[in-house]
């Protein structure tokens, strides 16, 4: 009634009175807190995407609580028990423990676990036997149009750097290129892995090179990211390589500085922003509109974005 409301208002004010958000999440059964659980900040990619996935929670009203994971850390009972404990509505999991090519027969059991406390979406490839909403790029094409872009430019030497095997993402990429080189019917006998660092780059350019004979060298090189590609374009400069008169190069992610570099990079967009964007509104609505755990997955397509790195303005050329 309007004056018990009124009464109310008035020891409201009397007091100071803030509602406790932990005490009305025990009584609507809800919290309004996500988790991201993800490897790192530091690199640009996982940044743009925390940065949009954080932003469409905020927007619907949500908090989030960022959780660290690596390979080498893998997603325990203990630490599935410890995010039940927060009562999170919902995680979001990408990179980290779920990117790792090793055996993961156990993540199956111990992200089910999770998955009766609370919804989850994963961006990655998909985990078998855990049935969960999950995005994922397609990486391999983004790597098949990197390989074609160059040899429709007249390149037949091409060049793999970066990644490991041990990632389901970067062999996602590295098999994508295997498997159009052959296509193509051109030698994929020019990669190295590397990592996904700057210095993984510089290092491991200059480790492919001095491993083929000068006459033999690749004319066009794709990074596994543009990190790498950064890497490679400083020690290729170093070594008075012209880029992109007498190697061209392609990275991967169009993070925020590939148009910035000298040349300006060619790369491949996977949107990162707009990954995250969509996860997370999938997250809310699953739990805004009462779905269960649903189960199904969206592969998002990735975008050339043609710079000067990779020669287009020289046009095509004929290679020995």
């Amino acid at each position: 009634s309007r004056q018990t409301h009124a009464k109310v208002m008035e020891v409201i004010e009397k007091h100071n009175f803030t509602p406790n958000p932990m005490a009305r999440g025990l009584n609507l059964r809800t919290s309004r807190n996500f988790g991201i659980i993800m490897p790192e900040l530091e690199n640009p990619y996982y940044a743009a995407l925390f940065a949009a996935a954080y932003e469409e929670a905020r927007q619907n009203g949500y908090a989030v609580q960022m959780y660290r994971t690596t390979p080498a850390e893998p997603l325990d009972m203990d630490f599935i028990a410890q995010l039940i404990e927060r009562r999170l509505d919902g995680v979001l999991l990408l990179g980290g423990a779920v990117e790792s090519t090793q055996p993961q027969g156990y993540l199956a059991p111990v992200l089910n676990k999770l998955m009766e406390h609370m919804h989850l979406v994963t961006i990655c490839p998909p985990i078998p036997d855990v049935p969960c909403i999950n995005f994922h790029s397609d990486l391999s094409t983004s790597v098949r149009q990197s390989v074609r872009h160059l040899h429709t430019l007249g390149h037949t030497r091409i060049a793999f750097l970066g990644g490991s095997m041990e990632s389901r993402s970067a062999s996602e990429r590295e098999m994508g290129f295997l498997d159009e080189m052959e296509q193509l019917g051109l030698s994929a006998n020019y990669r190295h892995e590397a990592g996904h660092t700057p210095e993984a780059g510089e290092l491991g350019v200059a480790r492919l090179l001095a491993t083929i004979g000068n006459r033999l060298w690749p004319t066009a090189l794709i990074a596994i990211n543009d990190l790498v590609a950064l890497g490679a374009l400083r020690q290729l400069k170093r070594m008075g390589i012209s880029i992109p008169k007498d190697m061209a190069i392609i990275g991967c992610d169009n993070q925020f500085f590939s148009a910035y570099t000298d040349p300006p990079l060619t790369t491949v967009d996977i949107h990162p922003a707009e990954l995250g964007r969509i996860a997370m509104r999938q997250l809310v609505e699953s739990i805004v509109k009462g779905y269960g755990q649903q189960s199904f997955t969206q592969v998002r397509e990735s975008t050339l974005v043609i710079r000067e790195s990779c020669g287009v303005g020289l046009g095509r050329r004929k290679f020995r």
